[in-house]
């Protein structure tokens, strides 16, 4: 019976083929492990994603996610993509793609500088404009993220302004329109959580209120039917 991993378990290190030298795990998911990596012979740190074996359709999402990164590799919130190949892995080869490394911090773990890990209202809206920006050029090339949340989106904050960039990618295996929606409801989602979630949310001021919606998906898609929609709500309406 063949076990599906759960985890890599790589550590500071360890070797990933003769090339790279692991330094840290940056995060996980159902499909696989993303590693810091150090170039041996650059001494330049990348980002390694790796691909669990035991997911069968783990080989095509390997090579789709890649044509996706270039595809993409002119949208500033998508890590430049580097190449793809099969590394020796304990006792077997595993997919991985090698991309560049934002010098950033997780947002998961970029909250816990706020007392409650919750956001003040203007820079959590700051932040979500970044993102909703560099998403609708993501979905203007036809595109799609797919897996949108605090665990896949680096920041970095450079006086007022926020750089992002996101890490993974998912597909569902929905229709691309049905993913573009879902990642709108993803965005609504993490203000939400941004700002303090269910505990928070009846004290919000209008300005959150007016993208959260409750989290009622239908409300959300008729006010903001596509991305552009949401951007541009969120450069024009008035504080009240």
């Amino acid at each position: 019976m063949t076990t599906t991993r759960t985890s890599f378990g790589l550590s500071r290190g360890d070797r990933l083929t003769w090339k790279y030298e692991i330094l840290e795990r940056v995060g996980g998911g159902a499909e696989g492990e993303v590693y810091k990596i150090r170039e041996k012979a650059t001494g330049l740190t990348r980002a390694a994603k790796l691909y669990f074996k035991g997911r069968k359709s783990n080989a095509k999402r390997f090579v789709r996610h890649a044509r996706k990164l270039d595809k993409l590799k002119d949208c500033d919130i998508v890590v430049n993509y580097h190449h793809a190949e099969e590394v020796w892995i304990g006792d077997e080869f595993v997919y991985c793609l090698i991309s560049d490394y934002f010098d950033g911090a997780i947002l998961e773990d970029y909250l816990k500088n706020y007392r409650g890990q919750r956001m003040p209202v203007f820079e959590a809206l700051h932040l979500i404009y970044d993102l909703t920006s560099g998403i609708e050029e993501i979905h203007a090339r036809g595109e799609f993220h797919g897996d949108l949340h605090a665990g896949n989106i680096f920041v970095e904050q450079r006086g007022v302004f926020f750089s992002l960039r996101t890490i993974d990618f998912h597909d569902w295996g929905r229709p691309p329109g049905e993913e573009r929606r879902a990642d709108i409801l993803s965005i609504a989602r993490l203000l939400y959580d941004l700002t303090g979630g269910r505990t928070h949310y009846r004290k919000q001021p209008q300005a959150i209120k007016d993208i959260c919606l409750g989290l009622r998906s239908d409300l959300i898609l008729k006010k903001f039917p596509t991305i552009f929609h949401l951007r541009a709500h969120l450069e024009t309406f008035e504080w009240v």
